[in-house]
């Protein structure tokens, strides 16, 4: 019996509606920045809202409720860790990020579940 492809199909359905929940992108970024949104970090516990944000280089800077700014973030590196939680090969908990990136694993998680990337079966 041959098979359909049933289940490629929903694969893709799936992974597109992944992607529509999300909002992440360099755009809504910037926009949180000039808001002033505040977004608690994966711990839950801490306040943080992004602080700086350079066109040109593309580096992030986030700021938490103590007043403790982060060093910068380059917006590609972003991008491979999004890219990676939305294709399973990365879960979002800030111990599984901080072996990628060290130290930006908490703020990370924070922001991604901000976004949305979070969804169930999202990772």
């Amino acid at each position: 019996m041959k098979r359909t492809g049933k289940k490629e199909k929903t694969t893709e359905k799936t992974n597109s509606k992944k992607q529509e929940e999300c909002s992440f992108s360099w755009d809504k970024l910037i926009e949180m920045k000039e808001n002033g949104t505040q977004f608690f970090a994966g711990d839950g516990f801490k306040r943080l809202r992004i602080l700086d944000i350079d066109g040109k280089t593309k580096n992030i800077h986030m700021v938490c409720e103590l007043g403790k700014k982060t060093w910068p973030l380059h917006f590609k590196k972003l991008e491979e860790i999004h890219s990676k939680i939305h294709e399973g090969t990365l879960k979002l908990i800030p111990y599984e990020i901080d072996r990628l990136l060290p130290t930006w694993g908490n703020f990370i998680t924070g922001l991604f579940k901000y976004l949305g990337c979070d969804h169930k079966g999202s990772y």
